[in-house]
This record gives structure tokens, C-alpha cells and sequence, in this order.
């Protein structure tokens, strides 16, 4: 049962995960450098379609689709191993979107829809997104106000979501939409009349979201996700991993702040020696240190549990999304004190980590939000 589930103690991180990181390290490593971040984010799509092949090429994009559908069905241990190392490079790809989108309708797609979808976004030929928040709603993705009305055969879907991580380059938007038994989830084509997107503007250049509103906009009952009024239990069973891979990500990018920032107090010198032996800079970077791993304890310990214990998976989730959030924020601005004045530069390369830290600290739900979540749980038991 889920109440009697154990978290392995290992958190099933094993041989197959150390090689998935060695794999992806030296991908990344040799086809995301800091310059080639640059370029792309200056362009109207933000990153390189070639890159997002090999992605794909390397089995990626199907990590978590079930290998009937062409996937690799790893487990969520594996998925934050990814993430991780995607956020040490600050990966400008649109796969949070995606992988949102996929984790949906893995969750709840009929076959004919599974069967339709996934094999194309495990092959990079399908990008998706998900649209969960509003304007009113802030974070609850429980807060629905789009709805969908039936006229005879057709459902015709009217609203706006706020927000919708990688939404400019998805070709396939999931919505919520409130029928008579409640919010229920539907899948809409980007190109669809009636739907338009506006890109947002963001602290972060390496990352795209915008808003979608649909006006009256057709689909059939083949078009919704799972059954109706049922989108709430979905998503509350689909976010858990959001928050983990979300969690991951910044974890990888505290990491890697922390290697920048220790290699530059090494080298740069003050009154005679490196900066690196002074306390003043030493205390920040342990603080740094051990931030990070009670982070990446968290994640790992999250990611075990929705593989392992789904029971526990939300309070863990939020926990890893929430400290996260903090330590990613605490080390990009004690990276920004500690390298002096280039810091503050558009020529180093910690404001680039800097400003993925205030994105992501803040999708999905900020540190508070989830703890006062969190609070609630503990409360009422």
C-alpha cells in the first residue's frame, strides 16, 4: 500500500542514472557553452533547433514516455539527474513545457491520444505546453475561470492563462477549462483559430512563457484529457514532478555558481594573495556548499518518493521546490558579491545564473507558497 511505501534509502540512484549524467554532461558541455547561451537567447525563439535534435537524438525529450509510445519510461530519479545537469549549463531549450505537457497526458490521455501525441514529442517533432494559472489564481492551478460551453457536438473554449512556461514555441497547448462537472483539461493546436499567444517579457532571457487566451475556440470530446471535471486530480498528481524537475534544475545551477565562484577566489588576487583565503569569502562559499546538498538531498529524496511512495511525494515536492528556490537565490547573489565588481557585468557569466535563479524561484510557486502548503498538510494531518 502507498501508506507503507519505503523510500529506498539509495534513492534509487544507481548505475544507470551515473551513466545518464556522464552522458548528458559531456552533450552539454560540448554543445551548450556559455557563448553558444548567448546567441541563442537573442533570438525571437530563444534557443537552437539543432540542439533540440540531439536532445531528442539522445532520447531526452522520451526519458519519462513510456517506451510503447517510443519512449524510454526511466524512472523520476533519472528525470531530475537530467534536470540537474541541464541547469548547470543554463539550457535554453523549451523543455519544461514540454515535459509538463507530457506528463499529462501520460497521466490521463486515452491510448488513441497517448498514441498520437507521444511518440512525436519523444521524436522532437511535437513541442507542447501546459496552461494552469490565471491571472486571478496566482499559483492554484485549482483556480479555474475559462470555461467550456457545449453546442451540440462541439465544446467551445473561452479564456486566458497567464504565464504558460514555453508557450511561444508550442505547437500544442493543454488548458483547463470549467465544464458542469468541473475543470477538466483539454488539448488545443497552437494554430487553432482563435487562440493567440503573447509572449512575456522576462528578467530571464534563456527562458520563454507568454499568455494564451482562446475566444470560442472548437474542440470535440476526443480533444479533452482525461475525464471531465477532472483536471484538478490531475494536475495535483502531475505537479509533484514539476516541482521536482524545476527543483533539480536549480539545483545543477547553484552547483555550478558555486565552481565559478570558488575558481575565481582562487585566482583573483587582493593584498598580496587570492581572495579565496580570506574568511569573508570562505564562510559565504561553505554556506553555499551546504545549501546545495541539503537542496539536492531534498530533490533526490522527492524524486524517490514519486517513484517509490506517491503518498508522500507533495510534502517532499514542495519541500525540494521550496529550499530550491532559496538556496539557487542565496548563491547567484553571494556569486554576484563575491566576483566584485565584473559581477554586476553583463560580461560575466553569473547574471546569466542570476537571473534564471529569480525565474525559477518564482514558477510554479515561490518558497513561501509551498511552505504555507506545506504548513497546511502538517496541520490537518
Amino acid at each position: 500500500m502507498q501508506s507503507t511505501a519505503r523510500i529506498p534509502d539509495d534513492f534509487g540512484y544507481g548505475e544507470e542514472q551515473a551513466l545518464l549524467r556522464r552522458e548528458a554532461k559531456k552533450l552539454l558541455e560540448s554543445s551548450c557553452k556559455t557563448e553558444d547561451v548567448r546567441r541563442w537567447m537573442e533570438t525571437p525563439a530563444g534557443f537552437d533547433e539543432g540542439l533540440w535534435a540531439r536532445a531528442a537524438e539522445a532520447g531526452w525529450l522520451g526519458l519519462v514516455v513510456p517506451a510503447a509510445h517510443g519512449g524510454s519510461e526511466m524512472s523520476m530519479t533519472s528525470l531530475a539527474v537530467l534536470m540537474e545537469e541541464m541547469g548547470r549549463v543554463v539550457l535554453p531549450l523549451p523543455v519544461v513545457g514540454t515535459l509538463f505537457a507530457t506528463l499529462v497526458l501520460q497521466e490521463a490521455a486515452s491510448e488513441e491520444a497517448k498514441a498520437r501525441f507521444l511518440p512525436r514529442i519523444a521524436e522532437g517533432k511535437l513541442r507542447a505546453a501546459v496552461g494552469s494559472e490565471e491571472r486571478r489564481g496566482g499559483w492554484a492551478y485549482t483556480h479555474v475561470e475559462a470555461t467550456a460551453r457545449r453546442e451540440g457536438e462541439r465544446i467551445l473554449l473561452s479564456g486566458a492563462k497567464e504565464l504558460v512556461v514555453d508557450a511561444p514555441s508550442a505547437e500544442l497547448v493543454l488548458v483547463t477549462a470549467t465544464e458542469p462537472e468541473g475543470p477538466s483539461l483539454f488539448a488545443l493546436p497552437a494554430a487553432s483559430p482563435g487562440v493567440t499567444v503573447s509572449p512575456d517579457k522576462l528578467v530571464d532571457a534563456t527562458r520563454r512563457s507568454g499568455a494564451v487566451r482562446f475566444e470560442d475556440v472548437v474542440v470535440r470530446d476526443a480533444d479533452r484529457i482525461g475525464a471531465r471535471g477532472a483536471a484538478v486530480s490531475i494536475l495535483g498528481r502531475v505537479m509533484p514532478r514539476i516541482w521536482t524537475a524545476l527543483a533539480a534544475e536549480m539545483v545543477g545551477g547553484a552547483d555550478r555558481l558555486l565552481g565559478m565562484t570558488t575558481e575565481y577566489a582562487k585566482i583573483r588576487q587582493q593584498f598580496g594573495r587570492p581572495i579565496g583565503a580570506f574568511q569573508a569569502v570562505k564562510f559565504p562559499l561553505v554556506e553555499m556548499l551546504a545549501r546545495i546538498e541539503l537542496s539536492r538531498s531534498l530533490v533526490y529524496r522527492a524524486a524517490a518518493a514519486i517513484d517509490h511512495a506517491p503518498a508522500q511525494a507533495e510534502k517532499l515536492a514542495r519541500m525540494a521546490k521550496a529550499h530550491a528556490s532559496d538556496t539557487y537565490a542565496f548563491a547567484a547573489a553571494k556569486a554576484v558579491q563575491l566576483h566584485g565588481g565584473i559581477g554586476f557585468t553583463w560580461e560575466c557569466d553569473v547574471q546569466l545564473y542570476f537571473k534564471r535563479a529569480q525565474w525559477s524561484r518564482a514558477a510554479f510557486g515561490d518558497a513561501a507558497h509551498h511552505r504555507r502548503r506545506i504548513a497546511e498538510m502538517v496541520i490537518d494531518g
